[in-house]
Formats: structure tokens, sequence, C-alpha cells
């Protein structure tokens, strides 16, 4: 039993297509598909002349007296109106999710009872920030003595102090680095 694979060619020298039997086939690189399918491509090894895959006819699906006709499939049978919705509210409810956070549209119910819970929360903040504790009491006292004091100035002893231990800390710094001899 031996199998051949016979690929009609051109002949070369007179032109015409004719049945050659092939002895040895090399596949070219293996590339996936998008849907993940694996496609090669059959050269005739010392030719790298393709050898393309046999044709594979449509599938014919008959026609039975249960399918629906195209015809009827595209006609129009539905046309919304601008006057009443096409489903029932509680349909709509069932479509779309009641508590999503991107609803857009909401009943007058729901809408109040939201306004009343803001501000009822702005309420609050306003009380807490009435309510002041014996430390915060302390703390206001404090703060409009400082205030009231004004900003220090700082006199000539602290000027020439801070310069002091600037220059003591940055010739500490320099002794560290190895450049202190080198620049004294």
């Amino acid at each position: 039993a031996s199998v051949k694979l016979v690929v009609p060619l051109p002949d070369p020298e007179t032109g015409t297509v004719r049945d050659v039997i092939v002895r040895d086939i090399v596949n070219s690189k293996i590339m996936f598909t998008r849907s993940g399918a694996a496609q090669y491509t059959r050269m005739i090894a010392g030719l790298n002349t393709v050898i393309p895959w046999p044709k594979i006819a449509p599938k014919e699906h008959p026609d039975h007296d249960a399918d629906t006709l195209r015809i009827d499939v595209e006609t129009r049978t539905f046309l919304p109106t601008l006057l009443k919705p096409p489903m029932p509210s509680s349909v709509i409810d069932e479509l779309r999710n009641r508590f999503s956070i991107f609803r857009t549209r909401h009943e007058d119910e729901y809408l109040a009872k939201k306004e009343a819970e803001e501000a009822a929360k702005e309420e609050r903040k306003r009380s807490i920030k009435l309510m002041r504790t014996p430390l915060n009491e302390v703390n206001k006292r404090e703060r409009t003595k400082r205030k009231a004091l004004g900003k220090g100035e700082l006199t000539p002893e602290m000027l020439a102090e801070i310069g002091a231990v600037i220059a003591r800390k940055k010739g500490a710094a320099l002794e560290a680095a190895g450049l202190g001899a080198a620049t004294a």
C-alpha cells in the first residue's frame, strides 16, 4: 500500500499542466490563527513551490418545512413610538440593575430619600463643628495668644550663634569628605 502525493504542476519546457508525484514535502513555519487553529503551508522540497490545500465544498443546509423564510426574518414587525414605552416599567427594572451606580434615571421617591440623607449628613457635619471639647478650647486659647504675640524676630546674637553652628557643621562635613586640609 503505497500512498503518494500527486500535484498538478506546469511543465517548465512545454508550459502545460500535468500531474507530478511529489517525493519530499517541507512544511513552512506553523502560524496560529486568532481562533487558535494551527496553519502551515506545504511546499515541494528544493523547488519552494507551494502545494495548495484541497478545496472544501461549503456545507449544504437543506430546507425543512419548519424553517422560517428569510423574507419573514427580515420583515420589520416592531415599530417603537415615543408615546408609550416598549415594555412595562416593572420589566425595565428587571432588565436594568435597580441598584447600579451607573443608573441615571430614578423614581422621585428614591431621589427625595437620597436628598434627605445628604441633608442629614451635612447637618451632622455642621453640628460636629459647633461642638468643642475642653482640649479644643485650650488649643484655641493658645492659638489666639500666639497670634497676638506675632512673629518672633531674630536678634544679632541669635544670628551669630546660628552662623557658628553652620560653620562647625560645614567644617566637620568637609573633614569627613577629606577636603578640609586641602582648602584651609
